[in-house]
């Protein structure tokens, strides 16, 4: 076991680390000791930044446990906020939507949304916002079509999903227990709803064969008529599920949009090139894009026990940032990790930890990828010419990372 280096606290939400992370992920790889205490905000947690540490970390709930929350945050053990078995039997209420076939199905209404959005955008051009014309909407409209929702009601999810995680990871727990309220309202209306029309069917007991027929074929049907370990879920468990799907199924897409885009027109090479090869490297962008911008900058487990860490001894219950952005560029891991590059072998650069890794991994992680593919194939074909109109803007929260502005020039 070592000491700590003699180093500055580590703040993630110093102008400096929200400006661009990206330089002291190096630097305290680079220490010696990838790991370090953070103080800087309402709750006290450590941060991992070597991507052997994370992903040994990842795949080991046994210690370091999901159980009380992915944020530094201490949260009640429910729903996804779980350890296997209860996770695991909770993730496969949900899951069923994002298996291949499933979204082999859904395809065809993401390919049209995307195609109607992109012609909405071009018809605004020479110079449009690509993030609020359309790396915003349609993700939202994705999930929403998941979940059962109104598509029409995505300004306002997004800013709850907005506010949710700005808030959710230690910076202001009263402002996230004020947004939290609302969204537990928002799906409170909806799940009323649905029970109402069970109970004028004369329905006592949802069942999964009312899916389809009594009620529509959706996340929140799941919700409610889904067994889980010999129950029905309670209604804290139904938002919490929901709310999770919600977050979950348009953050990291939306990041990955701009974020790919973003690297590729800095370097109007790299653009050139995916326009004269898209079905080979169209796969290699979006796992490049993944590995070097990480849409989240990392995740939370809690230790369980004593455990030595980075030659670092963590006691129980300590919180620990797994910091996907600095293990994705860890150079023990990644050749030139520094530079956005398409010339990397697709297996090896999906080794990053975007998504994390074992049985929490990202489950909306395939719609993801599918959603980008599809976009940046319209993209490729009815805006060839287009390039950067100015900088980008980040996103807010320190532990996201993604473009909040890219102005374009569509040509």
């Amino acid at each position: 076991m070592t000491d700590l280096p003699d180093l500055p606290p580590y703040d993630p939400t110093s102008a400096e680390s929200l400006a661009d992370p990206f330089p002291e992920y190096a630097r305290r790889r680079a220490g010696g000791c990838p790991i370090a205490p953070v103080e800087s905000l309402e709750v006290p947690f450590w941060t991992l930044f070597g991507y052997d540490d994370i992903r040994s970390a990842l795949l080991a709930p046994k210690t370091f446990s999901n159980r009380y929350g992915n944020t530094p945050v201490f949260q009640k053990s429910i729903g996804f906020f779980a350890d296997a078995p209860t996770h695991t039997h909770f993730r496969a209420i949900f899951r069923k939507r994002l298996s291949p076939e499933s979204l082999a199905a859904l395809k065809p209404q993401v390919q049209a949304l995307a195609e109607r959005l992109l012609a909405d955008m071009l018809a605004k051009g020479p110079l449009v916002e690509l993030h609020d014309d359309f790396a915003l909407p349609l993700p939202v409209k994705v999930v929403s079509i998941l979940l059962g929702i109104p598509g029409e009601d995505y300004p306002r999810l997004k800013h709850w999903s907005d506010a949710l995680m700005d808030n959710a990871f230690g910076k202001d727990n009263q402002a996230f227990l004020e947004v939290y309220q609302g969204v537990c309202a928002f799906f409170d209306a909806f799940l009323d709803e649905r029970y109402a029309t069970l109970a004028a069917a004369g329905i006592e007991t949802p069942a999964l064969e009312h899916i389809g027929t009594v009620l529509p074929d959706d996340w929140i049907s799941d919700a409610i008529c889904a067994d889980y370990m010999g129950r029905k879920l309670t209604r804290d468990e139904q938002r919490i599920a929901l709310m999770g799907l919600l977050v979950g199924g348009n953050e990291t897409t939306t990041s990955l949009i701009t974020n790919v885009m973003w690297r590729l027109l800095e370097r109007p090479e790299l653009w050139e090139q995916t326009k004269a090869d898209p079905d080979r490297l169209i796969p290699v962008a979006i796992e490049e894009s993944l590995r070097f911008d990480a849409p989240t900058l990392g995740t939370f487990r809690t230790t369980l026990c004593p455990v030595e860490v980075a030659g670092v001894e963590i006691d129980a219950k300590q919180k620990l940032m797994m910091a996907y952005g600095a293990a994705n560029r860890d150079p023990k891991m990644f050749e030139d990790p520094e530079t956005f590059r398409l010339d990397r072998d697709l297996k090896t650069v999906s080794r990053h930890l975007a998504f994390g890794a074992g049985s929490h991994s990202c489950p909306g992680a395939p719609l993801s990828r599918m959603e980008v593919g599809i976009v940046l194939r319209l993209f490729v074909q009815h805006m060839p010419q287009v390039a950067l109109a100015g900088p980008a803007e980040r996103s807010v929260g320190y532990n996201f990372w993604g473009r909040r502005s890219l102005p374009l020039c569509i040509g």
